[in-house]
């Protein structure tokens, strides 16, 4: 980026929702470098997007990603970074896994835009790249490509982030995670509100319903930023190397991952939504590596109460056996009196907001020729896969 346009804006990251999408400044200030693995973090944070631009405008974009595979492969010879990565503690392996992955995801959707033949994009990728990559799995067993989990939950967004852009693409693609943590946040508060109403015996019911509903509004309120200030045009710009590996049949990071959205879902309306829209279920068990995996085991351990492994798929999904109420609220809210059936219903009503906006929101941004299907199969339909969790028709 040349220093002499840049705005003169003293640029703090976003704290809050009204910060997101300001469009102020051309400029990141990175105010807490988390670098776990050295160099190798570094050149993923400061050179792969100068690298990613040089490409976009090389005459020869083919031997440019193949300079850039080579360049990567060969830093990574220069270090016993296996040994390191195996060492680190878990909070900084989460932030050097997520570096590797968007190294290696970059590669990948940088040699689609060159032309790489599939053999040509792996050599480009590398033998060092792909064998850090597998450690990182074998450590911690994740779908293999770039996660909602590494590009939302342990990308360290605030304060370092990880991203593919320069400028103000770059403070636009930062602003689009920080928009996804802070409604994961608010998910996660709404959560806690409720586990603490289905688990804790004698739990304030009233005080804990009150609690879901104002982090459902605010999540909700997060989630207006992206509809009303995202600019399509910055979006289009980095939301390419968030797509589908081009090479391979997996999906790439996708609020549709979300496993916080899910447990909300269960814990409010479990039961209605496997009356109503089955196949919720059936494409969050078939489609189950793709969320975190710590946090999706713990709502398929609700699912599965009589199940010693939670992975799989329950008989109540077959048609075999009763829904398990247990992992709700229901049973909690149908004997008690108006007070608590009045805010478990605005709390639906306050998650089905929320629902329709992310609906909305998502077919304004993703749905038009050339745009990339990002959490979503070929065989699958957006508008079902976004209505799947909707218990009412979309307006």
């Amino acid at each position: 980026m040349d220093n002499s346009v840049a705005l003169a804006v003293t640029e703090q990251s976003p704290k809050c929702p009204r910060d997101i999408f300001a469009h102020l400044t051309d400029s990141i200030n990175r105010s807490e470098r988390k670098r776990p693995l050295g160099e190798l973090s570094n050149f993923t944070v400061e050179k792969m997007p100068l690298c990613i631009a040089e490409v976009k405008c090389s005459e020869r974009p083919n031997e440019a990603i193949k300079a850039f595979g080579r360049g990567v492969n060969a830093m990574l010879g220069e270090a016993d970074y296996n040994a390191l990565l195996v060492s680190l503690p878990q909070c900084d392996f989460e932030v050097a896994k997520t570096d590797i992955q968007y190294l290696v995801n970059c590669t990948y959707q940088m040699s689609a835009f060159a032309g790489l033949d599939p053999s040509s994009a792996e050599l480009t990728v590398g033998t060092e790249l792909n064998r850090l990559a597998s450690l990182t799995c074998q450590r911690q067993p994740s779908i293999g490509v770039l996660s909602y989990e590494d590009m939302i939950l342990t990308n360290p967004i605030q304060t370092d982030p990880r991203l593919y852009c320069l400028g103000v693409a770059g403070v636009e693609e930062r602003d689009f995670c920080i928009g996804h943590q802070l409604i994961e946040s608010e998910l996660q508060s709404a959560m806690g509100a409720l586990l603490e109403l289905r688990d804790v015996g004698g739990a304030d019911a009233p005080q804990c319903l009150a609690r879901c509903l104002a982090r459902l509004r605010s999540a909700h309120d997060v989630l207006t930023r992206f509809d009303e200030h995202m600019s399509p045009d910055l979006f289009s710009q980095f939301r390419v190397f968030y797509g589908k590996n081009p090479y391979k049949n997996t999906l790439g990071p996708s609020g549709r991952f979300s496993a916080r959205v899910v447990a909300v879902s269960v814990l409010l309306v479990g039961e209605d939504l496997f009356r109503q829209k089955p196949q919720f279920y059936r494409d969050l068990y078939r489609l189950s590596e793709y969320y975190p995996q710590a946090s999706i085991g713990e709502v398929f351990r609700w699912l599965s109460p009589d199940n010693n492994c939670a992975l799989l798929k329950p008989a109540w999904l077959q048609g075999k056996a009763s829904f398990p109420r247990s992992a709700t609220i229901s049973p909690l809210i149908e004997h008690r009196g108006r007070e608590i059936k009045e805010l478990h219903a605005a709390c639906v009503c306050a998650l089905d907001r929320f629902t329709r906006m992310h609906r909305s929101t998502a077919l304004k941004h993703t749905v038009g020729p050339g745009r990339p299907l990002v959490g979503i199969e070929s065989s699958e339909s957006i508008e079902d896969v976004l209505c799947q969790r909707l218990l009412t028709p979309p307006s």
